[in-house]
């Protein structure tokens, strides 16, 4: 099933020949990953896709993907120890290398093993075979028992001969740890900082940094920092870190017992980033009503602030009337390009949104997948919806690469207002400068 979302402008269009078609999604290919379920993110490089796992049943999946309108399922490799998911990946294809976070996962949230204490690491792969990996080395997260930090979020930053992994590892000290991949087979830590040693006063457990992107030159980083907001930081001479927004100018919303930032991208060419929030359903997160997008202004880098926002039906109050268990209707990732995001949003599906005005982001097309009528292995903490698109869209050669954490890999078309901004990028997705 597919819903398409009239552009606001469209009421106004003639009829009969004259009229102009909606904005929408077209399913090109879709790879069910073998009614698995429990997918994570999304790496392509080349005619090869690589899905990871939410949970410690399956691997990674190896994808073909040179004919988009049938993609496929050809094989599964890197069986994480019980406790551990393939949560992030991301390729770096001149380069041949895949990169994989591995962190723990939970009994309650996604159905892993209990009571294992397995190591959190990047592993680094050779896909010069693309159907065959070859593991280089890992890159153990340094943790304590008492005061833990764990690996969530990573963007890939390569600058010529130059690799870097940029690392949200909450909540312990240090929660941005960079690590230098130039030679994938030796990886080194480049840099280390925290919050708090640039003043960040933090309000609570969820108040960690989530994720960390930067800006297209690579000087500039975007903390997304939960509940303290979001700042951005000066990454020009690494080690070195220092904060350029202060943290009483973060980028904060009410209500303050919301999640806040999820994570930023940076809208190309304009000072302005796409910002998601992410909220869990009860118990592990706030519940309804759920998080939306929002587009902040940051022409004062030091006091960047919310310019609109938009909301699905199902993320205004009103929707909460009714309980709903184990549902999360909230925006997630995005990948962006001068005037539209492609945003994965859960329940929600994959959205289109209009950025052309900053102040006014509008709903062009929603598509929301004919779920499998059944898989191996249903999402214990947000499987209350049959569709759950949860991974960075990728685009590549115009088509959109998306994950549906249920339902499996979709390829996808977009028909609208800025499609020729999708139908002229070779490649882009949010959480690399690739």
């Amino acid at each position: 099933m597919m819903r398409t979302v009239w552009w606001a402008l469209l009421g106004l269009a003639a009829c009969g020949d004259n009229a102009v078609p909606a904005p929408s999604f077209e399913r090109v290919g879709h790879a069910d990953l073998g009614a698995r379920g429990m997918g994570s993110a999304l790496a392509i490089a080349g005619d090869v896709a690589y899905v990871g796992s939410r949970d410690d049943r399956r691997g990674i999946a190896i994808v073909d993907i040179a004919d988009p309108a049938a993609p496929a399922m050809v094989g599964e490799f890197a069986m994480p120890p019980a406790g551990i998911s393939s949560r992030e990946l991301r390729a770096v294809p001149d380069k041949n290398l895949l990169i994989v976070m591995n962190l723990q996962c939970s009994d309650a949230l996604h159905g892993c093993t209990t009571g294992a204490l397995p190591v959190e690491h990047l592993a680094f792969y050779d896909i010069t075979d693309r159907r065959q990996p070859r593991v280089l080395s890992t890159y153990p997260i340094a943790t304590g028992r008492f005061m833990p930090r764990s690996p969530h979020e990573m963007y890939v930053r390569v600058d010529g001969e130059r690799v870097r992994v940029f690392m949200s590892t909450p909540a312990a000290k240090p929660q941005l740890e960079v690590v230098d991949a130039t030679n994938p087979a030796a990886p080194v830590r480049a840099a280390a900082w925290d919050p708090r040693d640039g003043g960040v006063l933090t309000n609570g457990a969820d108040d960690i940094l989530h994720s960390v992107s930067l800006s297209a030159d690579g000087r500039t980083a975007y903390l997304s920092h939960q509940v303290s907001g979001l700042l951005l930081a000066d990454v020009s001479a690494l080690p070195a870190v220092t904060l350029i927004t202060p943290p009483a100018k973060a980028v904060t919303w009410e209500p303050i017992t919301s999640m806040g930032p999820h994570s930023a991208v940076e809208v190309p060419g304009r000072d302005l980033l796409v910002v998601s929030e992410e909220i869990y359903p009860m118990p592990f997160g706030g519940g309804c009503p759920w998080g939306p997008l929002r587009t902040v202004d940051m022409s004062d880098r030091a006091a960047p602030v919310v310019a609109g926002i938009l909301r699905l039906p199902e993320n205004h109050p009103d929707y909460c009337a009714e309980p709903r268990e184990r549902i999360a209707f909230t925006a997630h990732n995005a990948t962006v390009t001068h005037d539209l995001a492609l945003v994965t949003w859960y329940a929600g599906g994959l959205v289109a949104v209009d950025l052309s005005d900053a102040a006014r982001p509008a709903l062009l097309a929603q598509y929301l997948p004919e779920p499998l009528a059944q898989v191996a292995a249903e999402d214990p903490g947000l499987g209350g919806s049959p569709v759950e698109m949860w991974s960075y869209p990728v685009i590549q050669d115009g088509l959109i690469y998306v994950v549906d954490v249920r339902n499996g890999l979709y390829v996808l078309r977009y028909d609208g207002p800025w499609s020729e901004q999708i139908r002229s990028e070779a490649f882009l997705e949010g959480n690399s400068n690739l």
